[in-house]
């Protein structure tokens, strides 16, 4: 019993982190996904997309790094895995987002100087 009190812990602090960090990018990451989307309908999907993936990387990694299973009770050992490892999913989330973003944005050209 102890063990599924563990891993509620586990899970509701992933799910904290999931929520603050989706609360602070999902205005903006809206507003980028509208520019380069062209319509509110396809942004919306990117965005809900983000969001659950901002959810599952966290949870996949409690569930695969927790520790819940080989700690007898809640000590800082246990928080400190638990933290690290929800940070972790969502560290992983946000660069694979990051980079199919960065790969969409259109790259400027240079303007080729004329030499007076």
């Amino acid at each position: 019993m102890e063990e599924l009190k563990l891993f509620i812990i586990e899970i509701v602090l992933s799910l904290s982190v999931s929520t603050l960090v989706i609360i602070c990018l999902t205005k903006p990451l809206r507003r980028l996904l509208i520019d380069m989307c062209g319509t509110e309908n396809r942004a919306r999907f990117w965005v809900v997309y983000s969001n659950v993936m901002l959810v599952i990387a966290p949870l996949l990694t409690i569930i695969i790094f927790g520790k819940s299973d080989l700690i007898g009770e809640a000590n800082f050992t246990f928080y400190k895995t638990a933290f690290g490892s929800a940070l972790f999913g969502i560290f992983i989330s946000l660069v694979v987002i990051g980079m199919q973003i960065n790969k969409s944005i259109p790259k400027a050209v240079p303007t080729p100087s004329t030499g007076t």
